[in-house]
């Protein structure tokens, strides 16, 4: 009986991220969460926002970029465009990040480039919420609004 226990239970972690259906997933120990970068122009809340991680072992950088409506949460909501980067030297990575904040300079844009270089994503999370730049649920927090 707890054999059928335990299949079930993994069977739904592969349904959750299937449900969920994330853009950007890692995987601890071997990459961290790298960058979180956005882009929006003067009376829009549109943003385009740029999530990357990097891998431990090669220093390598893997990057989604995407445009959607912000939320008063600051998490972005029906994503559109999305593009990928996989696994490129972080020479080019930050190419393309100047590229894009000159590009939304141009157009009288701002850009807020957030770096997480090197923290698990609980350290890159304390720091979000410290810093107020997402709202973020830890710990105790989660169980009591049931997530």
């Amino acid at each position: 009986m707890s054999n059928k226990k335990k299949r079930k239970a993994a069977r739904k972690r592969r349904d959750l991220k299937k449900d969920f259906n994330p853009i950007i997933t890692i995987n601890e120990p071997d990459e961290c969460l790298y960058v979180i970068a956005d882009f929006s122009l003067p009376d829009s809340n549109v943003i385009r926002r740029i999530m990357s991680k990097r891998l431990k072992a090669t220093g390598n950088v893997t990057a989604v970029t995407y445009t959607g409506v912000v939320g008063p949460d600051r998490t972005c909501h029906s994503k559109k465009n999305v593009l990928t980067m996989e696994n490129v030297p972080q020479e080019k990575f930050w190419m393309s990040v100047r590229l894009l904040e000159q590009l939304y300079r141009l157009r009288g844009g701002t850009s807020e480039i957030r770096n997480y270089n090197g923290l698990t994503v609980r350290e890159a999370a304390e720091r979000m919420k410290m810093l107020n730049s997402a709202l973020v649920w830890t710990g105790d927090e989660c169980d009591r609004i049931n997530l």
